[in-house]
Order: C-alpha cells, then structure tokens, then sequence
C-alpha cells in the first residue's frame, strides 16, 4: 500500500518523546513560585511575633516583632 502513499497506522518507529518549551517553560514557572514563596516565607518571619508567619493573632490585638 505505500506505493500509492497510503501508510498503515503505527507503522513507523515511534518518536522518543523530548521536553519541549512549554516543559521549559512549566519548569521556570515551577521555580519562580517555589522562589516567591521563599522570600515571603523569610520576610513573614522578620515581621510576625514569635518568627512563626503561621501564627494566628487575636484580630483585636495585632502585634509586629520589635
């Protein structure tokens, strides 16, 4: 049948499948966040009492690290 261009279907060697952009780009993606969390991570134990950023404050008595 391919002498008249009509191929059977799974006939050719399957392909390796590669990462392509949108993995390069899910990956950057996936690091920038983990990154941004970090930093927010960091700068909310400078700031919340106890350097837990986790801890649940009285909403009547907020109080910020010396």
């Amino acid at each position: 049948m391919s002498q008249f261009g009509m191929n059977m279907p799974g006939g050719h060697a399957s392909k390796n499948s590669e990462p392509d952009v949108y993995t390069a780009l899910m990956f950057l993606g996936v690091v920038s966040m983990l990154v941004a969390v970090g930093m927010l991570w960091i700068a909310g134990t400078k700031v919340a009492p106890e350097g837990n950023p986790l801890k649940i404050q009285d909403p009547d008595k907020i109080n910020l690290k010396n």
